[in-house]
């Protein structure tokens, strides 16, 4: 059984992963599932997409299955640029600081919120957060991955690098083959430890966006299959009804005060 707790201004909420249940010893207002195989009975629930790769086959049997460019990239970033692969110590404050900064510069690019870093420490206390980095022969840090996982599967959480920043393609394209190499070490030791599957955190299924289909065929490559599972919402107590009411009615007022600030009066 495994599920995060944690307090909000307001809340004491949960977060509960694949398809593990609820502690009942624990008192919460919320609980938030995620990537679960079918929607929670009597909660908010919406489709989500992974990909999915099985760690029950053999390390040969997980590279037969990868695109022939992954493979070969994965294998140039091992005997070519010596690309070290390494597990980081998630109760270090000062590693914490460094991942922290290359993500938000990574998000600030991207228009994504900054780290969460008070419910990345609390993954990290309770043994749900792995963080791996991948390094060049001089020890220069080129891109980190952080997953969450339980005693059974591993899913993506963040991959951050800033091969943006770089000023060659070289450089870049040197970046693309360590962040392969990470996640294949990511998922060879998982699956020495023993867990059943690993995913990407997530699978675009639409078809316009550019950027995220880039992003599947990179997950693609790997080799495993898309899945579709569910993220549920399920509020438990009436305090919990009565803050996420109230939230609501204020998130509505505040559209409509932007509205009628900036939107332009009819016939003007």
């Amino acid at each position: 059984m495994q599920m995060h707790v944690y307090r909000s201004r307001f809340l004491r909420r949960a977060e509960i992963w694949f398809d593990n249940e609820p502690d009942q010893t624990q008192r919460v207002d919320w609980i938030l599932y995620h990537q679960r195989s079918q929607p929670v009975a009597g909660a908010k629930s919406k489709p989500f997409y992974s990909f999915l790769i099985d760690l029950s086959r053999s390390a040969e049997e997980l590279l037969a299955r990868m695109s022939p460019d992954t493979g070969q990239k994965i294998r140039q970033a091992a005997a070519r640029d010596k690309i070290r692969c390494e597990c980081c110590d998630v109760n270090d404050p000062a590693m914490l600081d460094r991942f922290e900064r290359m993500h938000n510069r990574f998000a600030a690019k991207r228009g994504l919120p900054p780290l969460d870093r008070a419910k990345f420490t609390d993954l990290a206390a309770v043994g749900l957060l792995d963080l791996t980095a991948a390094k060049d022969p001089q020890g220069g840090l080129m891109v980190f991955h952080a997953n969450y996982r339980d005693q059974h599967r591993a899913s993506g959480l963040w991959s951050v690098s800033l091969h943006r920043d770089l000023p060659t393609s070289a450089a870049r394209n040197a970046v693309g083959r360590a962040n392969r190499y990470l996640v294949w070490s990511d998922m060879l030791r998982y699956r020495e430890q023993g867990l059943k599957f690993f995913d990407f955190g997530g699978w675009y299924p639409g078809n316009t966006d550019e950027a995220l289909l880039k992003l599947n065929e990179f997950k693609r490559g790997f080799g495993g299959q898309v899945v579709r599972e569910y993220e549920s919402e399920q509020i438990i107590t009436l305090r919990g009804w009565g803050v996420l009411a109230m939230a609501g009615l204020l998130n509505v007022a505040k559209g409509l005060a932007r509205k009628g600030r900036f939107e332009p009066r009819k016939g003007m």
